[in-house]
């Protein structure tokens, strides 16, 4: 812990010298969601300061991939169904990946954290030594327990390893159509999207809270007329940045106005991923080093007190 707090104690003075914009995506293919053949979804790194992607890790076993959060100790937490699941996207799991490797160092069963039947995490975010969830179950005619969790958040609790061991009900966001996509965190509020139909074209309502837990979500401003964000996370100069699921948006990343809702097109980078890759699903971003040093100092404080 004293070694913690003196390299942390360094970063933070010089921090201001340090200037970047690293996040971790998500993405998949056309038939990841609906086929047994592996397609190869995939996690990786943009610079969104200049549209470049750096590393990219595929996923042979990996079906299709719902989100993914960046932790302090270089770790991705990642919500995905495998190849191996042959109820066609029933069954999801949560892996921890080192973000330096990109190897899998533990896969959990959701519905083992959330005692529901068909869980479908599909935003996630790490947040003082816990992941927030979102649930967006979409199996209504399998009359299972996770449908009547849909639209709600959850709080994740991690083990001194960072492995899942838990999951707690949090605030509602919203149900139909579908309270989708993207979770992110600035200055106390949380931001979430919410899919929406009601708005002269398809959008995502952007709705925040400030406390995760106990205050429902709520929202006026929709992206109109690009939706389905999929994934959205603010960089160091509280510009939030975001992704869309819909693939005939093409793969561009955009910026959000927050006191508009309106989104701006920065770069399309599908170039720059596999030819099989047509959709995104994610957007996390690394936090500058100052912030990853208060956040690992929470998460070891929590820890020792548990």
């Amino acid at each position: 812990m004293k070694k913690i707090l003196i390299i942390c104690l360094f970063v933070l003075t010089t921090a201001s010298i340090i200037q970047a914009d690293i996040f971790w995506g998500a993405a998949n293919s056309s038939e990841s969601a609906n086929s047994s053949t592996a397609y190869d979804p995939i996690l990786f790194k943009l610079d969104t300061a200049t549209g470049t992607v750096g590393t990219t890790y595929a996923y042979s076993q990996w079906r299709t991939i719902l989100d993914v959060a960046y932790a302090p100790g270089n770790i991705l937490y990642v919500t995905h169904s495998s190849v191996s699941d042959t109820q066609n996207n029933k069954t999801f799991m949560l892996a921890k990946v080192n973000a330096s490797t990109g190897a899998v160092l533990s896969d959990t069963q959701i519905n083992t954290l959330s005692g529901t039947d068909l869980p479908a995490w599909n935003a996630l975010k790490y947040h003082n030594g816990k992941l927030y969830a979102v649930e967006n179950c979409w199996r209504e005619g399998d009359n299972n327990s996770a449908w009547d969790k849909r639209g709600y958040i959850y709080e994740v609790g991690l083990d001194s390893e960072g492995d899942p061991v838990s999951a707690v009900l949090g605030a509602y966001i919203g149900g139909y159509p579908a309270p989708d996509g993207a979770i992110a965190l600035k200055d106390g509020v949380w931001y979430v999207s919410d899919w929406r139909d009601d708005a002269p074209n398809a959008s995502s309502w952007i709705k925040t809270s400030t406390d995760i837990m106990n205050n429902n979500f709520t929202g006026t401003l929709h992206t109109e007329p690009i939706g389905y964000f999929d994934g959205w996370d603010f960089e160091a100069d509280g510009d939030l940045i975001g992704v869309s699921w819909f693939s005939s948006y093409g793969m561009n990343v955009y910026e959000i106005d927050l006191t508009t809702g309106a989104p701006t097109a920065l770069y399309d980078i599908g170039s720059q991923l596999p030819s099989h890759i047509i959709s995104f699903s994610g957007l996390t971003a690394v936090p500058e080093p100052a912030t990853l040093c208060l956040l690992a100092i929470g998460g070891l404080l929590l820890r020792k007190r548990s």
